[in-house]
């Protein structure tokens, strides 16, 4: 144990150097042609031969044969589409662009496991498969579903990946079996009034009134659809009319997002949406379009997968900081279809602090905390170790 620490504290200069580089040069999803080059070059240095997959992700394999029955452990590669606030040294160079969720953190995290794994490439008793997934955020049905369509699960016995998390205390590990994070759909509705003189109302239908009461009205599709359990969200994120002040516009566009846990309350939250649409255009005298998408499926945890990253994270951090405190999540995370090709676990390692001041994901003052990146490689490299102990006792099932 003393030799692993002393190697991975001689890494953590240059990982959180590499850390740093990609947070400056972020890359968007099926774009990140830099970073995807940044850890193929990591890869070969360390013994791998590395694969594209999913047009810029990166698999590599521990054991060239790939033979042996394999663990997968899972990082994502691309930012979002977002600007910066921070005036640090390493923010982005590319207005409009900035790694806000902490997925450059998650990638140095596997680069870091890879190299201490190539280092006991001869003992391990089981292939390790490396996935480096791009276009998390919801480009295109997000990476993780071509990935797996292209075979980066076959043969495959777990999968594991892990996310960092400014809202849990710094250094917990946060997981539980079963649903972890939210189906998601995108929400678009587009209205459609007679437009006129903002003066002369009562010649107008007007969509803005109309938008606005159905901003309010979504609201209490939760509050007033679904019991005290809750289990959902209806978020308007966006609302568009208008170009002046004195003309009222003769269309409006709203978007949004649901987010759900089980397939009856998806039902009754999507069926609420379309009649509280649809009754509030009547009410106003608009024609209404709705568009209810399906995006990513739900996390679901795999029991034995969650119980080993519960022992893992218990030996690492202590028992006590191991909980499904706050679980599930209403992000939604393309994990889920890695969850669903084969068994596996997501979990989430707090950055928090007790003030509750640490900027969230997706804010635009956000940065990933770099003390973080030895947590989640002994997280991962405990699951790696796991999996064979477990494997080798029979206890596998």
């Amino acid at each position: 144990m003393s030799e692993a620490t002393q190697e991975l504290d001689a890494l953590l200069p240059e990982l959180t150097a590499i850390r740093r580089d990609l947070h400056k040069h972020p890359e968007l999803g099926f774009a990140e042609h830099r970073t995807g080059a940044i850890v193929r070059a990591w890869l070969e240095r360390h013994g791998y031969a590395p694969r594209t997959a999913a047009k810029t992700g990166v698999i590599a394999d521990l054991h060239r044969s790939g033979l042996a029955p394999t663990i997968a452990l899972r990082a994502d590669l691309d930012c979002l589409p977002m600007p910066e606030t921070t005036d640090l040294p390493h923010r982005s160079v590319h207005d409009g662009c900035a790694h806000k969720c902490g997925h450059d953190g998650h990638t140095a995290i596997l680069l870091g496991v890879s190299a201490l794994l190539a280092r006991r490439r001869n003992e391990l008793g089981c292939n390790v498969r490396l996935l480096f997934q791009p276009a998390e955020e919801g480009v295109d049905g997000g990476g993780a579903k071509v990935m797996v369509a292209e075979g980066a699960l076959e043969g495959v016995e777990e999968v594991y990946g892990l996310h960092n998390w400014p809202g849990f205390r710094s250094h917990r590990i946060h997981v539980r079996a079963g649903a972890m994070l939210a189906q998601t759909h995108w929400m678009s509705i587009r209205l459609f009034g007679v437009g006129g003189h903002a003066s002369q109302p009562q010649l107008c239908r007007d969509v803005i009134v109309a938008g606005s009461h159905l901003v309010v009205a979504l609201q209490t599709v939760v509050a007033r659809g679904l019991g005290y359990e809750g289990g959902a969200v209806v978020s308007v994120g966006k609302f568009s009319a208008g170009t002046t002040d004195n003309v009222l516009p003769g269309s409006a566009e709203l978007e949004g997002t649901v987010r759900t846990f089980a397939p009856d309350v998806t039902e009754r939250v999507l069926s609420r949406i379309r009649e509280v649409v649809g009754g509030v255009a009547s009410t106003f005298g608009v024609r209404a379009e709705l568009e209810l998408a399906p995006g990513y499926p739900v996390v679901m945890n795999d029991p034995v997968c969650t119980a080993a990253v519960q022992r893992v994270g218990a030996a690492i951090v202590g028992a006590p900081q191991v909980s499904d405190v706050g679980l599930p999540i209403a992000g939604g995370e393309d994990f889920a279809y890695m969850a669903q090709a084969t068994r596996g676990a997501f979990f989430f390692v707090g950055t928090g602090d007790e003030s509750g001041g640490v900027p969230t994901c997706h804010h635009p003052d956000f940065d990933f905390d770099d003390t973080m990146i030895p947590i989640g490689i002994r997280m991962f490299l405990g699951l790696v170790d796991d999996h064979i102990a477990r494997r080798a006792s029979g206890r596998l099932a």
